[in-house]
C-alpha cells in the first residue's frame, strides 16, 4: 500500500542542476539566434537557431515532468509532486509555449525582426518572461535550503539561475551592452569649415553621451546582481566569478564580430569576479549593522573594477577614442552608481 504524503516533495539538488543548466542553455540560445540574425539569412521561423532554445524548454519540461512522476509514485499528490520552490517556476513553461506560438504567428504577420526590433518584440519578451520564471526555481530552492557553510556544489544551481537572469537582461538591453569606447567604434573626424562638420559633431556628441549612459547602466546592472547575491547568502569562493563569466560572455560572443569585445568582456568579468570573491572572503560585506561600511565600499569597488578593466583592456587591444575626461569621469560614475545601489539596499533592510 502506497503511503500518502501530506507535504511537498523534498528538495532535489539534481533537479536544481538540471533546471539551472536548461536556463543557461535556453538563454544562451537566444544570443545564438541573435548572432544568426546578423550574420546569416533568416527567412523562416523554423531555423536551427530557434531549435537550440526550443529544445532547451522541451528538455526542462521533460525533466520536471519526470521528477513529478517520480514523487507521485512515492505517494505525493500531484500538487505536491514537485518541491515547493518550483511551483512558481512552473508558470514559465506555459508562458514560454504561448510566447513561442505567438512568435510564430507574429513572424507570419509582420515578418522577421532585425536589429533592435528583435530585442523589443513583444513575443520575444514573453519568451524571456517564461525563462525568467523557470530559472527562478533553482534560485528559490537554494535560498530555501540555505545554511551556514554552503559550498560550491550547493550554490552552483543558484549561480546558474542568476546567470540566466543576467543573460536575459543583456538580451533585452543588448543595445546598451558595449559602451563602444574602442577606436573601432569612433565617430567620423570633426573637421571645421566643411559641409559634414555639424553632422560629425552631432554624431560624436551622441556616441560619447550614449557610451557614458551605457557605462552607468552596466555598472548598475552588474552591481545589482552581485549585491543581491551577497545580501542573501554568502557566496562560496568562485561563485561571483562564475556568475559574471557565464552571465556576460554570451552577449559579447554574439556581437564581437571583428572587435575585441569578447576578449575584453571575458577579462573584465573574470578579474571583477575574482576581486569580488576575494573581498567577500576577506570582509564578508553585508547590508547589516557592523558590516554596512564594507558593503558600501564593496558596492563601489565592483563596478569601478568592471569598468576600469573594460577601459584598460579596450585601450590595450583597440585604443580608445574617448578623451581622458570622458574615460575617467565615466569610471567615477560607475562607482557612484554602485554606491547608490548600496544605500538603497541598506535603507530597505533598515526600514
Amino acid at each position: 500500500m502506497r503511503m500518502v504524503q501530506e507535504h511537498a516533495a523534498p528538495r532535489s539538488i539534481a533537479l536544481d542542476y538540471a533546471v539551472g543548466i536548461c536556463g543557461v542553455w535556453i538563454s544562451g540560445g537566444f544570443f545564438l539566434d541573435a548572432w544568426a540574425h546578423g550574420h546569416v539569412p533568416v527567412e523562416s521561423f523554423f531555423t536551427p537557431y530557434h531549435a537550440v532554445f526550443y529544445s532547451g524548454i522541451l528538455a526542462a519540461a521533460v525533466i520536471i515532468g519526470a521528477f513529478a512522476l517520480h514523487f507521485r509514485r512515492l505517494g505525493y499528490p500531484w500538487p505536491d509532486a514537485i518541491p515547493s520552490p518550483y511551483r512558481l517556476a512552473l508558470l514559465g513553461i506555459p508562458i514560454f509555449i504561448l510566447g513561442g506560438i505567438g512568435d510564430m504567428l507574429w513572424h507570419r504577420a509582420f515578418g522577421i525582426e532585425e536589429g533592435v526590433d528583435a530585442l523589443l518584440s513583444p513575443t520575444h519578451q514573453i519568451l524571456g518572461l517564461g525563462i525568467f520564471f523557470l530559472s527562478s526555481g533553482p534560485i528559490r530552492s537554494v535560498l530555501a535550503a540555505r545554511r551556514g557553510g554552503m559550498g560550491v556544489a550547493s550554490q552552483l544551481p543558484l549561480v546558474l539561475g542568476l546567470a540566466t537572469w543576467l543573460i536575459l537582461a543583456h538580451f533585452g538591453t543588448a543595445y546598451a551592452f558595449d559602451p563602444a569606447a574602442g577606436r573601432t567604434n569612433a565617430p567620423p573626424p570633426i573637421t571645421p569649415f566643411t559641409s559634414q562638420y555639424l553632422t560629425a559633431l552631432a554624431i560624436g556628441y551622441y556616441k560619447v553621451s550614449t557610451g557614458v549612459l551605457v557605462v552607468i547602466f552596466q555598472s548598475t546592472l552588474i552591481t545589482g546582481f552581485v549585491l543581491w547575491f551577497v545580501s542573501r547568502i554568502r557566496p562560496a569562493p568562485g561563485m561571483l566569478t562564475l556568475l559574471l563569466m557565464i552571465g556576460n560572455t554570451p552577449a559579447a560572443a554574439a556581437f564581437t564580430n571583428q572587435t575585441p569585445l569578447l576578449a575584453v568582456t571575458a577579462v573584465q568579468s573574470f578579474l571583477t569576479g575574482v576581486l569580488a570573491d576575494f573581498l567577500v572572503l576577506r570582509y564578508d560585506p553585508q547590508p547589516v549593522a557592523g558590516s554596512r561600511g564594507a558593503f558600501r565600499w564593496f558596492a563601489a569597488i565592483v563596478p569601478m573594477t568592471y569598468i576600469g578593466v573594460y577601459l584598460a583592456a579596450t585601450w590595450f587591444s583597440d585604443r580608445i577614442w574617448w578623451d581622458w575626461n570622458v574615460a575617467l569621469g565615466s569610471w567615477i560614475w560607475s562607482g557612484v552608481a554602485g554606491f547608490a545601489l548600496s544605500l538603497l539596499i541598506v535603507a530597505r533592510r533598515a526600514a
